[in-house]
């Protein structure tokens, strides 16, 4: 098992926040606002029936009004963005395979269809 370390994600670092019922948990602090703290996640889980492991991580990103205004307070929580990646691998995978799948995923988060969906809200078309 990996120990918990400090994480850079586009310049932001999450420092380790431990164990939480079997998630691991880590916590950007910037701000000082608790409702605006960003959290990245980790849940591991071996086959307890069938082959396969599943390993999920997760950043929320929360987005809070910086000044006062008619809808909200300076320091309100307006909205949550997040994402989600899973990985569903298998018992009898070899360490070549998985090297492979995950290659593939960093490289789909990395392709202009990703970017393009998720920054210009631009789906897929046939």
């Amino acid at each position: 098992m990996a120990v918990q370390a400090a994480v850079t994600l586009n310049s932001v670092v999450y420092s380790p926040a431990g164990l939480k019922g079997g998630v691991a948990l880590w916590l950007s602090r910037v701000g000082g606002i608790v409702a605006g703290f960003s959290k990245l996640s980790q849940t591991y889980k071996d086959p307890t029936t069938g082959t396969q492991t599943k390993i999920d991580f997760q950043i929320d990103v929360p987005v809070l009004a910086t000044a006062d205004s008619t809808c909200a307070c300076e320091g309100t929580l307006l909205r949550t963005n997040s994402v989600k990646v899973s990985f569903w691998v298998a018992s009898t995978s070899t360490l070549a395979e998985r090297t492979d799948l995950y290659n593939r995923a960093k490289d789909l988060v990395a392709n202009a269809l990703v970017s393009g969906a998720v920054e210009n809200l631009d789906p897929a078309y046939a």
